[in-house]
């Protein structure tokens, strides 16, 4: 049992020396490109949640 977790640790590490990590560079720049595409999204669905929400409650509330 104490072998296998062993061996599995070993592989491990051996495969994480294989791994092609990226700079740091590229994955602030990606952070940032996940934030602002974020930021726009929300805004985006904000903003047309307003739009519909104002559009039915004129519709609804002048009907009755």
């Amino acid at each position: 049992m104490i072998g296998a977790i062993k061996q599995q640790a070993k592989d491990l590490a051996a495969e994480l020396n294989r791994v092609d990590w990226p700079s740091k560079e590229k994955v602030m720049t990606s952070a940032w490109t996940v934030v602002i595409i974020s930021v726009f999204t929300g805004a985006y669905l904000w903003f047309a949640d307003w739009i519909l929400s104002k559009g039915f409650a004129f519709f609804f509330l002048k009907t009755r």
